[in-house]
């Protein structure tokens, strides 16, 4: 694509749709095993089909276009239907179901959520948004789990670090186990036992 083109493309695309395309060029590049370390600009452009400019107009550099897919990322916090983590009546085929989806999404997104917590480790504003993002989900499930336990006796002290630890544990086990993506089976069978019994929890 000559620069005339890419520049008749780029005035063509909302702002909306280019942070979409540079987001999405990002995880393409990464899910083909480029690592942060060696991700430049120049790629990302490239393969989303736009300038340096138009880059520019939208993150500040590339560790604030991470931050941006580090939100991305747990979108789904939103959208797995968490809600019924605070029915009594849950049935456990209906937590399979949502855990069974959650690590799914982990699974298929885990180069670019690899490169989050690789960046994570040394970028004190990249953890800072990673630990914020994760404070959102295990805010999600925290209100789930108080509503669950409300007015109950026999339920846990502190439920928001119940599910604070879940979160984290959560995490830390996809980040680590699902580099064997034999095992993801396994890794959502484990974790809906670990929840079920959270959920079920008598003193």
């Amino acid at each position: 694509m000559s620069k005339s083109e890419i520049r008749t493309e780029d005035r063509r695309r909302t702002r909306a749709a280019t942070r979409h395309a540079l987001l999405a060029a990002t995880k393409d590049l990464l899910a083909d095993g480029t690592t942060f370390a060696a991700l430049k600009v120049e790629h990302i452009v490239e393969q989303a089909g736009m300038s340096r400019a138009t880059f520019y107009l939208h993150f500040r550099d590339k560790s604030e276009l991470v931050a941006a897919l580090a939100a991305d990322q747990v979108a789904w916090r939103d959208e797995i239907g968490a809600e019924a983590l605070a029915d009594p009546t849950l049935k456990r085929e209906t937590l399979s179901a949502m855990i069974t989806n959650i690590v799914a999404r982990w699974a298929e997104n885990r180069a670019v959520l690899s490169a989050i917590i690789e960046v994570a480790e040394y970028d004190p504003a990249m953890a800072d948004t990673w630990r914020a993002a994760m404070h959102e989900v295990a805010d999600k499930s925290a209100q789930q789990f108080r509503a669950r336990w409300a007015g109950r006796s026999d339920g846990p002290h502190d439920p928001d670090t119940v599910a604070e630890i879940f979160t984290w544990m959560f995490e830390r086990s996809c980040h680590q186990i699902l580099r064997d993506p034999t095992r993801q089976a396994t890794v959502a069978e484990s974790i809906e036992e670990i929840i079920w019994r959270v959920l079920e929890y008598r003193t």
